[in-house]
């Protein structure tokens, strides 16, 4: 009987301690986080323990309520160093992030450096290549003067040259016209050496037997064909023979060629130019007292000396 009395108070005050313990973890405030199980009743006594005074009890329950507000304290302090571990941690995160923040700024700023350290370099090196492709073009442009100037001074001894075959060639022609100078003064003085052998000739020959109308040369067209006559008179007391010579007898036709005249008589004579390049040519009238045959003149002529001085008409076309 007494042990089944011991265990009904165990078992009494233990749903007591519950009951207690939970209405006062309610009573706390609405909202607080959820606490824990509280920890498991203690053991029911056994049979044959014996009871505890209400002193005890209260005491008991009193050191169970603190070591619960200790728990609850050490788990606050627990709380709190974990999320002074959290903030710490974003702290962290956070100063990495800005660390590599940081460097990554350090890292374009090192590049754009870099990149701007390049550029210069690239500048610098266009620049100098710049710089040479002018001295390049100046030494070129040199060069080209140089040439020009060269070409200048051969053209100038060129000019002088031709200067020196051009005064050469006034030379010779001065010495050719002094040459031809000298030809036709011979010529001239054989020419007067010829008029004067004519003249001692004319001295000598006899007078001619006739005379002729027109007295001066013969023109004619050179590009066609023209006749021009000539008329001869005999002046001589007895009957004359003539005979017609020419320079050309392919251009100037004469008809006719022989003929006679008595005293105071004429003959007319043809003279026919045929077409062709213009040059100078004569005809020459030989004359005689008639002798011999009128049916062949020419042996006469051929027979026996002219009497009569020969006339010589000179001819031209333009």
């Amino acid at each position: 009987m007494a042990i089944g009395i011991s265990v009904f108070i165990g078992i009494s005050a233990t749903l007591w301690l519950i009951a207690g313990c939970g209405g006062k973890k309610k009573a706390k405030g609405a909202g607080a986080a959820k606490k824990p199980s509280p920890a498991p009743s203690p053991a029911a006594p056994k049979a044959d323990s014996k009871m505890k005074p209400p002193e005890e009890k209260e005491k008991s329950k009193k050191d169970e309520k603190k070591e619960e507000e200790k728990k609850e304290e050490e788990k606050k302090e627990e709380k709190k160093e974990e999320e002074k571990k959290e903030e710490k941690k974003d702290d962290e995160k956070k100063d990495e992030k800005k660390d590599n923040k940081s460097k990554r700024s350090e890292r374009k700023d090192d590049k754009k450096d870099g990149d701007e350290k390049k550029d210069e370099e690239k500048k610098e090196e266009e620049k100098k290549d710049d710089e040479k492709k002018d001295d390049k073009k100046e030494d070129e442009k040199k060069d080209e003067k140089k040439e020009e100037d060269k070409k200048e001074e051969k053209k100038d001894e060129e000019k002088k040259d031709e200067k020196k075959e051009e005064k050469k060639e006034e030379e010779k022609k001065e010495e050719k016209k002094e040459e031809k100078k000298e030809e036709e003064k011979k010529d001239e003085k054989k020419e007067e050496k010829k008029e004067e052998e004519k003249k001692d000739e004319k001295k000598d020959e006899p007078k001619p037997h006739i005379t002729i109308d027109p007295t001066g040369d013969l023109g004619f067209k050179a590009d066609q064909q023209e006749q021009k006559k000539i008329t001869i008179t005999n002046s001589h007391d007895k009957k004359i023979m003539f005979k017609i010579k020419t320079s050309d007898n392919i251009v100037y036709l004469v008809n006719p060629v022989f003929g006679t005249i008595e005293p105071g008589k004429t003959a007319e004579v043809t003279v026919t130019r045929n077409k062709a390049p213009g040059k100078e040519a004569k005809i020459v009238i030989v004359n005689s007292v008639f002798s011999g045959d009128d049916k062949d003149l020419a042996k006469s002529f051929k027979t026996g000396k002219p009497t009569g001085g020969q006339i010589t008409i000179k001819m031209n076309a333009k």
